[in-house]
């Protein structure tokens, strides 16, 4: 089996699942011994992986929420922004994946769409694109499809971002193997379920909350763990008979009052935990240095096949783990190649927008030059 969809989902490392089977193993026995003491422990384990993130992306650990997936994640953020702005006008790209758009269709006044060319969303097309009423530019950081990575520093360059103008990115597609630098970029909210290149498809992802978005939005409503611990701590506090509904709180102004504020999810958040570990264990920049040299490997053999294009930009710099090769003979014959791909134990995607699309293939750090040597073999692609 070569395994080339991670832009799907991700397989999970045996070594973290084994990891997770020893968490689940002592789970029963752990909780009859702590009973709600346990349920304490836990939260530990949460905050032990916000602050794995957090250190990630160097970034204070106030600024990072837990998700359950980046729709979620997006849907939170666009429904706090309508609820805190007079107008919410979104530019969004027209081959972005279906939630960037999806979510602000009862969030928002208006939605316009960027066009693209050849599976790209450049800055230019972006800045052509921006009206004196746009306030929310929302987008993949990776396109889904064509796998085009944006570089929003050559978006700052060709314009200044207003004081009240909110990026709303979606990263899924390139975090666990490509880091972005949220503050030097500029991004507001940076959203990422697990399942995909963190190879962590449990249920649970994250979201970097920038200090003047989390200033301007309020959450929907409070759960008793968004709320600062009682003086007495948590376990005197339910034991006391002095206890009532009606005792004030306070609370700080954290995106983790954008969680549900109620029991959590302390399997994803070992595994997420642990899949950051494996991800700075590796190499951040070795990481993403590995896929673009594997990038190029394909790249290279594909400009041989007259009757295949890779689909997005020739710069280096745009690149990501996805490569997306259409053909010219158009979907039917790509469907053909992809029955190949299955009967050869290798596994891809078919993905199009627009009227662009082809063999999505999914390069991971991980990728071995034997698994590629098994896609590149001619009689796949003829």
């Amino acid at each position: 089996m070569a395994y080339f969809d991670y832009a799907s989902v991700g397989v999970p490392d045996p070594t973290i699942m084994q990891e997770g089977k020893r968490f689940l193993e002592k789970l029963p026995e752990e909780i009859e011994q702590g009973g709600g003491d346990y349920t304490l422990r836990l939260l530990g384990l949460y905050e032990e992986t916000r602050q794995k993130i957090a250190d990630t992306y160097q970034v204070p650990k106030r600024n990072i929420a837990f998700i359950q997936n980046t729709t979620e994640g997006l849907g939170i953020i666009a429904n706090a922004l309508y609820q805190s702005l007079e107008k919410v006008h979104v530019l969004v790209p027209d081959i972005d994946f279906i939630s960037s758009s999806l979510v602000w269709k009862q969030n928002s006044d208006s939605i316009e769409y960027v066009k693209s060319a050849w599976g790209c969303v450049s800055p230019t097309a972006i800045v052509n694109q921006m009206k004196e009423h746009t306030n929310v530019l929302c987008l993949s950081s990776v396109q889904e499809v064509s796998g085009y990575r944006i570089s929003f520093q050559d978006l700052l360059k060709k314009r200044e971002k207003r004081d009240d103008e909110y990026w709303i990115i979606d990263g899924i597609q390139e975090a666990g193997i490509f880091h972005r630098n949220l503050v030097k970029d500029q991004i507001d909210a940076y959203i990422v379920g697990g399942h995909k290149w963190l190879s962590c498809p449990f249920g649970i992802g994250f979201m970097y909350v920038s200090d003047r978005l989390l200033n301007k939005i309020s959450p929907a409503y409070y759960g008793y763990f968004n709320l600062n611990e009682p003086e007495i701590g948590w376990v005197d506090y339910l034991e006391s008979r002095e206890r009532s509904l009606q005792d004030s709180f306070t609370t700080n102004v954290h995106a983790s009052n954008l969680e549900p504020g109620g029991m959590i999810n302390a399997f994803g958040a070992l595994m997420l935990g642990q899949s950051f570990s494996k991800w700075n264990t590796f190499g951040i920049e070795k990481a993403s240095s590995a896929i673009i040299e594997k990038q190029q490997r394909i790249r290279d053999w594909f400009e041989g096949i007259r009757s295949c294009s890779v689909l997005g930009s020739d710069r280096s710099n745009d690149w990501s783990g996805i490569v997306t090769v259409t053909h010219q003979d158009g979907i039917q014959k790509e469907k053909e190649i992809m029955r190949r791909l299955q009967e050869a134990g290798i596994k891809a995607s078919l993905r199009s927008i627009e009227g662009v699309g082809g063999i999505r293939l999914s390069v991971h750090y991980e990728t071995t030059e034997r698994q590629i040597e098994e896609l590149l073999a001619p009689f796949l692609w003829e």
